[in-house]
């Protein structure tokens, strides 16, 4: 069974969350300099199977882009020439807000 990597990227860290097997809990993985993303991410994919890639969408609190989007989509593109035959979500979470 694969998993699914989740990435937070970062213009200096990347964080990266990975699924268990049956893909029931995301913990987090590790923290990565974005400069070595690409290579820590070559590594994984020959040690464990992944079968998504999602790249989280930051928004500001108003909704709109952030100041990082631009950097997201060029890493994405990037990333489709790399790893051409990994599919990839880039998306919007929206977590439930606590009563607490």
């Amino acid at each position: 069974m694969a998993r699914i990597l989740a990435i937070d990227y970062g213009a200096k860290r990347t964080g990266i969350a990975v699924t268990d097997e049956l893909k029931l809990i995301a913990s987090g993985l590790t923290t990565v300099r974005t400069h070595d993303l690409e290579s820590f991410l070559k590594d994984y994919f020959e040690k464990e199977k992944v079968e998504l890639v999602l790249i989280g969408e930051p928004k500001q609190v108003d909704g709109t882009h952030s100041e990082n989007e631009e950097r997201i989509i060029h890493f994405i593109n990037r990333f489709k020439k790399v790893f051409p035959t990994m599919p990839v979500s880039y998306t919007h979470l929206t977590l439930p807000t606590s009563d607490l």
